[in-house]
C-alpha cells in the first residue's frame, strides 16, 4: 500500500479473507501424497527408482506428529531415497531417528495377530542381518536364535545372506 503496488480496495477485499493453513500432522492424506512427491524428486536427483512402501510404512508417515512440519516431510524422504540406494530400511527407523518418540500404530485392516508377528519378525532379522554385514553367528548371538531355526525363518521370508554381504 505504501508504494502504490496494490489498489487499496482490493487490499481491504483481501484483506478481510483470512487463510489458515494446519499444521502437517492434521493434514491426513495429504502426508502421504507429500512424501510420495519429495520422494520422486529426491529418487530422480539422485537417479534411482522410487521405493515401495507398505500401508505400514504409510500408517507410519500418517501417525507420526511431525513437529518439524513439512521441512521434516521432505527430510524424512530425502534419507529414505539414500536408505534405499543402500539396500533398503522401514520408514519407522528413519522416523525413530528424530528426537520426537513415534506413537504406536493403528492399522484396521482387520488381519490376524499372527501377520503382524511375522511382519515384526521379517523386520527384525532383516535390520539385524543389515547390521551384522551377514554374519550368521552375530544374529544368532542378537537375537538368541539356534541356526536351524534363524535358516528356516530366512528361507520362509525370503532372506539370503548374501544380500547383506
Amino acid at each position: 500500500m505504501s508504494q502504490d503496488t496494490l489498489r487499496s480496495d482490493l487490499f481491504y477485499r483481501l484483506a478481510a479473507l483470512r487463510l489458515t493453513t494446519p499444521p502437517l500432522r492434521e493434514r491426513g492424506d495429504d502426508m502421504a501424497i507429500l512424501f510420495g512427491h519429495f520422494s520422486a524428486q529426491f529418487a530422480d536427483e539422485y537417479g534411482c527408482e522410487v521405493p515401495n512402501h507398505s500401508k505400514e510404512d504409510a500408517a507410519q508417515i500418517q501417525q507420526a506428529p511431525w513437529p518439524g512440519n513439512v521441512r521434516q516431510l521432505i527430510n524424512v524422504a530425502e534419507r529414505a531415497i539414500l536408505q534405499s540406494r543402500r539396500g533398503g530400511g522401514s520408514i519407522l527407523s528413519l522416523l525413530m531417528t528424530d528426537s520426537e518418540p513415534v506413537p504406536a500404530i493403528v492399522i484396521t485392516d482387520g488381519k490376524p495377530l499372527k501377520e503382524y508377528v511375522e511382519a515384526f519378525e521379517r523386520m527384525l532379522i532383516d535390520n539385524t542381518m543389515r547390521r551384522k554385514k551377514g554374519s550368521i553367528l552375530g544374529v544368532m548371538d542378537e537375537l538368541s536364535l539356534p541356526r536351524r531355526t534363524l535358516n528356516e525363518k530366512m528361507a520362509k521370508y525370503g532372506l539370503q545372506r548374501s544380500d547383506y554381504l
